[in-house]
C-alpha cells in the first residue's frame, strides 16, 4: 500500500517535519487549509510558513523534544491574506529504528465548517423562539388594535364635515394598518412556510428582480452587473418565496451604497465544502450559488454574526426582519445563506439552492 497516497488523499491538513523541524511533506488538504502549496512549503523550516509563536510550530517542537504526542482542542491558523481559520492540532512522534525520534506529524482539522454548522442550528432556535413570540404577541395585540381602528373609522364618519380633524383619524388608520403590517411580518417566523417547489430557471427569477430595481438603481448611480453561468441546471424552488429573498438582499445591497457602486449577481453550480452538497431527505443533491456582491460600506465583524437574527439590524431604520425571513426561507427549501463582508468594501451573500432532478 503507498501510505503516502493514503495521507495525500486525506481530509485534514497533514504536515510532517524532520528532526530540525524542515518540513518534509505537506498534502493537498494542507495546502486548501493555509492557502500555501506544497511545492513552496516543502523543505523550508515550519517557522517559515507560520508564525514562530503559532501553536502548530510550538506543538511539533514539543513533540520532537520530549517524543510524547501533544494536542490543542483550538488553536488558529493565519493565512497569506491574515485571514485566521480555527484547528485542532495533534501531534505525533515519528520513532527511528534505534528508538529515537526522527521526524513529527502534526493533524489539523479545519473547526470552521463546524463552527458554521453550530452557528445555522443556533440561529434555527433563535427564529424558533421568536416564530413562538410573535404568535402570542400577535394574538394579544391585534384584538385591541381591531377595536382601535373600528373605532377611528366610526370617528371619521362622524367628523365628516371637519376636513381638519378627519386628517387626524386618517392618520391614525395609517397608523394601525402599519401596525398591521408589522404584525403580518413576524408571523411569517412563525408559519409554517407553504412551498409549491418546481423546477425553475434562476436567471429568469433574478431578471425579474432586477427589472423592478432598475429604475432605484439608475437613480442612486448604483450598476447592476451579471455574472451568470449559461450552463446553470435548473434549481427546486417557490418562485414567490425566493423572489422574496432577493428582493430583500438586492435591496439592502442599494441600501449598503449611498454614494453608488456596483451590484453583481453571480450564478455557479457550488463547489463550497459545506454548503456543495445537502441531504435534502431523500439522499444528497447539489446545490447551486447565487451571489448578490456590493461595494458598499460593509457589515462589521462584530454584526456579522447576528445578521440574520431576528430584530438585529444595522440600519438607522426597520425591524431587522428581512434577513431573518431570507433564512427561514431558503432553510424551509434545505438551502442556506451566508455572509461575508470586510468594512469599507462591500458584502457578498451567498444562497445556496438545490439544483432540480
Amino acid at each position: 500500500m503507498n501510505y503516502e497516497a493514503v495521507l495525500a488523499g486525506l481530509p485534514d491538513a497533514v504536515i510532517a517535519v524532520d528532526a530540525s523541524l524542515r518540513i518534509v511533506f505537506w498534502n493537498s488538504a494542507a495546502e486548501v487549509l493555509t492557502e500555501r502549496s506544497a511545492r513552496r512549503a516543502e523543505g523550508r523550516f515550519v517557522k517559515e510558513m507560520f508564525p514562530p509563536d503559532a501553536s502548530v510550530v510550538r506543538r511539533l517542537a514539543e513533540t520532537l523534544s520530549t517524543g510524547e504526542s501533544r494536542s490543542e482542542a483550538e488553536a488558529l491558523v493565519e493565512r497569506p491574506d491574515g485571514r485566521q481559520v480555527p484547528v485542532s492540532i495533534v501531534t505525533a512522534p515519528l520513532f527511528a529504528r534505534a528508538g529515537t525520534v526522527e521526524a513529527a506529524v502534526a493533524v489539523l482539522r479545519d473547526l470552521s465548517r463546524i463552527r458554521q454548522l453550530e452557528a445555522e442550528v443556533r440561529r434555527g432556535e433563535t427564529l424558533a423562539a421568536a416564530g413562538r413570540m410573535a404568535v402570542g404577541l400577535a394574538h394579544e395585540i391585534r384584538n385591541p388594535l381591531g377595536a382601535i381602528r373600528g373605532a377611528v373609522q366610526l370617528l371619521s364618519r362622524e367628523l365628516s364635515g371637519e376636513p381638519r380633524l378627519r386628517e387626524y383619524t386618517d392618520v391614525l388608520l395609517t397608523e394601525v394598518d402599519r401596525v398591521n403590517r408589522i404584525i403580518e411580518t413576524l408571523l411569517d417566523l412563525a408559519r409554517p412556510v407553504q412551498l409549491r417547489l418546481v423546477p425553475l430557471n434562476l436567471h429568469q427569477l433574478l431578471e425579474r428582480v432586477t427589472l423592478l430595481h432598475e429604475e432605484g438603481c439608475r437613480e442612486r448611480g448604483i450598476t447592476l452587473l451579471r455574472s451568470y453561468d449559461p450552463s446553470l441546471p435548473p434549481i427546486l424552488g417557490d418562485e414567490d418565496r425566493l423572489r422574496q429573498v432577493f428582493h430583500n438582499l438586492v435591496r439592502n445591497a442599494m441600501d449598503a451604497m449611498r454614494d453608488g457602486g456596483r451590484i453583481t449577481l453571480t450564478t455557479r453550480v457550488s463547489l463550497n465544502p459545506l454548503f456543495g452538497k445537502m441531504d435534502l431527505g431523500v439522499g444528497q443533491r447539489s446545490m447551486v450559488e447565487a451571489k448578490v456582491a456590493d461595494e458598499g460600506a460593509g457589515i462589521p465583524e462584530a454584526a456579522q454574526g447576528r445578521i440574520f437574527d431576528p430584530f438585529f439590524t444595522t440600519k438607522d431604520r426597520g425591524l431587522g426582519l428581512g434577513l431573518a425571513i431570507c433564512h427561514r426561507i431558503l432553510e424551509e427549501h434545505r438551502g442556506a445563506i451566508q455572509v461575508e463582508s470586510t468594512e469599507g468594501r462591500g458584502t457578498v451573500m451567498t444562497c445556496f439552492l438545490p439544483i432540480a432532478k
